[in-house]
């Protein structure tokens, strides 16, 4: 009995060993299968990009072709016109000389014939006369139309282009994040963050009531301005004014000069107004709602487009069946083509979506998780988006620690755990300045200290 029961543990431990390799094993190929299907997700976006470039280069030299053409055309025209009009000249003189001569061969044809000396001596004399008006000949010698000799029809490839290899065509790591520097704000929780072009950032906390001024210096950081405002958006005027929703139908202006804080022209009323953004070409978007609970939903959801002026120039609210677009939109951006991308949250849990929305009206796409993060009990719940200068949008989801990353098809082609590969915990807010860095604000554990870091990392790819 000992030496089976010897025999039992020492088989379990054996198979315990296997487990544990089989674990490993699963872990690892599981790893491998997600880094696949990042791959295939990139690749299937590369392909349709570099279709898209040869379509868009045999276009522009159909139009270059068309251009010339009609460049050619015009030219052969105007020399046709110049030609019509020489020849038609000469016509109708050479008919204008001719009826002259016939006149007045008529008018001695008749004198000749006639009994009568005075009009034979009439008409001598008009003819004497009208032989000292020399009379030209008509110009018969014209100018040919050009003859068209056409080029050759065989395109070099050099000039249509070239399918050429990257420097990494085996690599599946394109896309890297590199955390540069880390701040520590004081705050619960860094919602939103925004970047001044002098440097400075401001942040906010909406609970707290705090709207902070923030300057960075060797991993120092000082406050420059704090005011005590319930900030629900906010976002830079081209005067350098920051806009500032308070969760009133009119947004207020902080001015950058004085340091007051000012009603403004942009109003919702009689709605609220929510998170802002303004697009590349000036529009401002708002987040607009009636007071109240969010959820659940039961009252308006719009978002707003107004012009610089204030004037409203489109709101999204009803799709094309006259059904709400939105469950609670929550964070807004634009991409360099000023498309705008909303996060849209579906239920109390801060479940939510990505949809991209048309410029006429209604949406292009909506993105929900990913399914090799999204499964079971963990669903997307993201708290903030940017998109970057290539057209990609990064969202945060805090409470799985990841980031997503799609393209403008809405596929997502990449994501990462920011607590495993970057140290990131809580990331939650998202911005990026004009060289492209990208500050990530991040929250804190329910009841930790108020100390919500704010990092700035570079990322290649995007």
């Amino acid at each position: 009995m000992i030496e089976l029961a010897e025999g039992y543990d020492s088989t379990v431990k054996k198979m315990k060993t296997f487990k544990s390799y089989l674990d490993v094993t699963l872990s690892n190929n599981e790893r491998g299968r997600s880094t696949l299907s990042s791959f295939k997700s990139s690749e299937d976006f590369k392909y349709e990009t570099e279709r898209q470039k040869i379509l868009k280069q045999e276009k522009a030299l159909k139009d270059e072709v068309e251009m010339l053409t009609k460049k050619l055309l015009k030219e052969l025209d105007q020399r046709w016109n110049l030609l019509q009009k020489s020849v038609n000249n000469a016509d109708n003189k050479s008919k204008k000389i001719n009826k002259n001569l016939e006149f007045r061969t008529e008018s001695l044809s008749i004198a000749l014939a006639s009994a009568n000396t005075g009009d034979v001596f009439r008409a001598y004399k008009k003819e004497k006369t009208a032989r000292k008006q020399s009379i030209e000949p008509v110009n018969t010698n014209f100018k040919r139309l050009p003859q068209y000799v056409p080029g050759k029809t065989q395109i070099q490839q050099a000039l249509h282009g070239n399918l050429t290899e990257s420097d990494d065509i085996y690599s599946l790591e394109h896309y890297k994040f590199n955390v540069i520097t880390k701040f520590n704000t004081g705050l619960k929780q860094a919602e939103m963050v925004f970047i001044c072009a002098d440097g400075t950032m401001w942040i906010s906390n909406f609970n707290n009531k705090i709207l902070q001024k923030l300057q960075f210096s060797n991993e120092l950081v000082k406050v420059v301005q704090k005011i005590h405002v319930s900030c629900a958006g906010m976002a830079l005027l081209p005067s350098g004014d920051l806009l500032i929703s308070t969760t009133e139908p009119s947004l207020k202006i902080l001015s950058h000069t004085t340091g007051k804080i000012t009603s403004s022209k942009y109003s919702v009323a009689p709605l609220i107004t929510g998170h802002i953004h303004i697009t590349s070409d000036n529009k401002i978007i708002i987040r607009a709602g009636k007071k109240g609970s969010v959820f659940p939903m039961k009252d308006t959801r719009q978002v707003v487009v107004m012009d610089i002026e204030g004037r409203t120039e489109k709101v999204y609210e009803l799709d094309n069946n006259g059904k709400p677009i939105f469950y609670a939109p929550q964070r807004i951006t634009s991409d360099t083509d000023n498309n705008l991308y909303v996060l849209d949250r579906l239920n109390k849990d801060k479940s939510g979506m990505i949809m991209a929305l048309n410029k006429s009206d209604g949406v292009r796409w909506i993105y929900s998780g990913n399914p090799d993060i999204n499964k079971g009990q963990v669903t997307f719940k993201p708290h903030d988006l940017v998109s970057t200068k290539l057209n990609y949008i990064i969202i945060t989801d805090m409470d799985s620690d990841m980031i997503h990353i799609l393209n403008i098809s809405g596929q997502c082609i990449y994501y990462l755990n920011t607590k495993d590969q970057l140290g990131i915990l809580y990331p939650y807010s998202l911005k990026t300045d004009k060289r492209g860095t990208l500050y990530i604000g991040c929250g804190t554990e329910q009841y930790g200290p108020n100390e919500a870091n704010i990092y700035t990392a570079q990322f290649s790819g995007l």
